[in-house]
């Protein structure tokens, strides 16, 4: 079995914690049941990717509020800018960032729950 270090690259280059050599997605938003490779099974079980998508939503969240934040004490100690296009601007942020941190979050989310908890012999 792979040290964290391995499976940490692994997992950032999008592929099985196991081989190393699979692709886990298939699209933009779809991924594979199973490593071509290794035959490792992604998904366990119904449910498994929802703490990938909490910790989407958690860095997705945190990077909004570090823009968020910074701009709006700027533009509240600068007289005269206009917010309404800051608001424009920095709408989409949001919307875009957890899309962005799809693929990322869901294959850190696999390789760590192969380190954690490794499938048997009989899986």
């Amino acid at each position: 079995m792979p040290g964290f270090w391995i499976t940490l690259k692994r997992a950032l280059l999008l592929r099985c914690p196991r081989c190393g050599k699979g692709k886990i997605f298939r699209r933009w938003l779809t991924s594979y049941e199973r490593c071509s490779v290794c035959d490792f099974v992604f998904e366990r079980e119904e449910g498994f990717y929802t703490g990938a998508i909490a910790i989407n939503l958690v860095v997705s969240e945190l990077i909004v509020t570090a823009v968020a934040i910074p701009v709006a004490i700027w533009a509240a100690l600068t007289p005269g800018v206009p917010s309404i296009p800051i608001f424009v601007a920095l709408s989409p942020l949001p919307i875009i960032l957890p899309f962005i941190f799809f693929r990322p979050t869901k294959s850190l989310w696999i390789g760590m729950a192969y380190l954690l908890d490794p499938p048997h012999a009989e899986e």
